[in-house]
């Protein structure tokens, strides 16, 4: 199969653009709307009541799922869309592929599936530090947690795995190529395993967002900004290094003040 004409960078970026902030977008009102139930159900005659954290409702872990999903999802997607780019175009050139988009359709679904797992996980996690009371109003943790997560997530942009995940989404057609696999269920699984290694990039990046508060819109948009930056700026590896020393810088100050 010629690899001519084959360009590894994301098309159309003004659908990927919009598609973007509308994630963003439908995270932060999911984020909302979770605050705002917990609001509703705490002024609901508990005045009286030792200010200790009530378990969620289940119509409140649905919106926390739904307000960590979209937020996985809408940092994944700009590492994730060039391999979704680049495998539509090998698709197209391989005989066997009777239908490239349908084909590409299941490789995104692959990629879905994956962050929407991870977006259970942390959905978990973060049931579980509230109803143990280790959370404040804002639903982040406090100074020693938030500590520990900065330095661990600065740490981690420094490690190879982390560069390796980065130099895939970077780059992500040697990886298409390699790991291509044949029919709907083959895409299905490659979909989910460059979704796992665009999770690589980021998925202690995410964590922040647990320990500073997913509802606080400075630490989102500065940890959106940097998984773009890594991606984009022709020295991405050297940005990631330099957000990592930054990172343990910060956390260490807020461990030992």
């Amino acid at each position: 199969m010629s690899l001519s004409g084959i360009d590894e960078r994301p098309s159309r970026p003004l659908a990927l653009g919009l598609a973007w902030l509308v994630l963003l977008a439908c995270a932060c009102w999911a984020w909302f709307a979770f605050q705002g139930a917990a609001a509703l159900r705490a002024t609901a005659g508990r005045a009286s009541l030792p200010p200790l954290p009530a378990p969620l409702r289940d119509a409140e872990l649905m919106l926390l799922f739904a307000m960590w999903t979209g937020l996985c999802v809408a940092l994944m997607l700009p590492a994730a869309a060039g391999g979704v780019f680049v495998y539509l175009r090998v698709a197209r050139r391989r005989a066997a592929v009777r239908w490239p988009r349908l084909s590409t359709g299941v490789f995104a679904l692959g990629c879905l599936l994956a962050w929407t797992g991870f977006a259970a996980l942390v959905t978990l996690l973060h049931w579980a530090l509230h109803d143990a009371g280790l959370l404040d109003s804002a639903f982040s943790a406090r100074h020693p947690a938030l500590g520990l997560g900065l330095v661990a997530a600065g740490a981690w942009q420094w490690t190879p795995a982390k560069h390796a995940c980065l130099q895939h989404c970077r780059a992500p057609l040697s990886g298409v190529l390699v790991d291509w696999r044949v029919g709907s269920t083959g895409a299905l699984w490659q979909g989910a395993e460059h979704g796992r290694t665009c999770l690589g990039c980021c998925w202690l990046l995410v964590l922040l967002l647990l320990g500073a508060g997913p509802g606080n819109p400075v630490v989102v948009a500065a940890v959106a900004l940097l998984a773009l930056l890594e991606l984009r700026l022709e020295e991405g590896a050297v940005a990631a290094c330099v957000a990592g020393a930054i990172m343990v810088a910060w956390g260490t100050f807020l461990l030992f003040p």
